[in-house]
């Protein structure tokens, strides 16, 4: 990389300083930025204080005839859930507390009495949900793909040809696909191969389940909207804090014969909270816009890589095949210096001790700068 001096480095932001401005809360090293300035680096979300989140609550709630809800019946909970339905093209969805309950529901109502199912070896469900399925669902994880975002049709064949001729025939009954996978640093499982996978499902009679968790900030990345995603699979599974930033829940939607009785299942599981129209008026509020907000916030973002790559105090690595995650390495500087002064102007981040490197994640609050100011802030700060 050709190294530039800082008037170039500035001047050559020119072209990119008209890509806005619009709208995570975290210790800075200088309270002189009001909160809800802060561009943050990381976290999929902006990030609401308790106070905050409950003067938001408060706000909604004023001039709305708002309906509560009766351990998740009801109210403005049905509402919400018919919104999400209409939304990912489904004929019903459901209210979860949580993803790990969402997907696993899905699984168990999904695979019936067919108790294998097939999950990437990366995945969520396989590595970070402590057998759960195995434990509480008696389903036989089948994991596909190892250390990869994608396993193919042709190795789902392979287990479908071997499970079949076992001395004891058993069957596939579901197949599950996360995208993007976060413990690859948000790839993407290929499209392609997705849609071909699932064809190979129908075909067959085998249930299709997506762990579409940040399914929203995937379709910034691959113009890929929602509603097609999803009807590739039987039910789909969208996280409803991680970045509409309300807390708590997810939402499980799909066909009547699969979601019918979810509930009683919910209840069973000890998921059926007491209520939920407050995660369901906070998570609608941010829903609205989202995807426009946010793939400004990814034009921001990539804008910034380009000019910023030309530093040479900085070292940009790109995630093939990946979403709002990018790997930043400080050359030769302080970085620990480089994240106080950055605070200073309104850019939180932190850097794991001892090491010079620093995974950017892409959320909403980008939009809170220009490509130039979030650039110049890094250059005064690199000096």
């Amino acid at each position: 990389m050709d190294p530039i001096t800082r008037r170039g480095f500035v001047g050559a932001l020119g072209a990119t300083a008209g890509l806005g401005c619009l709208p995570y809360t975290s210790a800075l090293a200088s309270g002189a930025v009001e909160p809800d300035r802060i561009v943050h680096t990381s976290g999929d979300g902006i990030g609401i204080a308790p106070r905050e989140y409950a003067a938001l609550l408060n706000r909604l709630c004023q001039g709305k005839d708002v309906v509560d809800d009766n351990y998740l019946l009801g109210g403005e909970v049905e509402g919400f859930e018919q919104h999400w339905a209409k939304l990912l093209g489904k004929e019903t969805a459901v209210f979860m507390p949580s993803g790990t309950l969402a997907n696993q529901l899905a699984l168990r109502a999904l695979a019936g009495s067919k108790r294998r199912v097939i999950v990437p070896e990366m995945s969520h469900i396989y590595n970070d949900t402590g057998d759960a399925c195995q434990t509480l669902s008696g389903l036989t994880l089948m994991p596909l793909g190892p250390g990869r975002a994608t396993f193919t049709k042709t190795e789902v064949e392979a287990v479908l040809t071997r499970t079949a001729g076992g001395r004891v025939a058993t069957e596939v009954g579901a197949i599950v696909i996360e995208s993007p996978i976060r413990r690859l640093t948000g790839q993407l499982f290929d499209w392609d191969e997705a849609k071909r996978i699932s064809a190979l499902a129908r075909d067959q009679g085998i249930g299709m389940h997506l762990d579409g968790a940040r399914l929203f900030m995937a379709s910034a990345y691959t113009g890929i909207s929602p509603a097609e995603y999803s009807a590739y699979f039987d039910t789909v599974y969208v996280s409803l804090w991680k970045y509409f930033n309300c807390g708590i829940g997810a939402i499980l939607a799909g066909p009547k014969r699969v979601l019918d009785g979810m509930l009683h299942v919910r209840r069973m599981f000890g998921g059926n909270l007491a209520v939920g129209w407050n995660a369901a008026l906070v998570a609608r509020h941010y829903m609205d816009g989202f995807e426009g907000r946010f793939t400004s916030a990814v034009q921001i973002s990539e804008a910034f890589y380009s000019a910023l790559a030309k530093h040479p105090s900085i070292g940009i690595e790109r995630i093939p095949n990946g979403t709002n995650l990018t790997r930043v390495t400080f050359k030769g500087v302080n970085a620990a210096e480089v994240v106080k002064r950055l605070g200073e102007r309104g850019i939180s981040m932190s850097v794991p001790q001892g090491s010079a490197t620093v995974t950017f994640g892409v959320n909403e609050t980008w939009n809170r700068m220009t490509v130039a100011e979030l650039i110049r802030a890094f250059e005064q700060s690199l000096t």
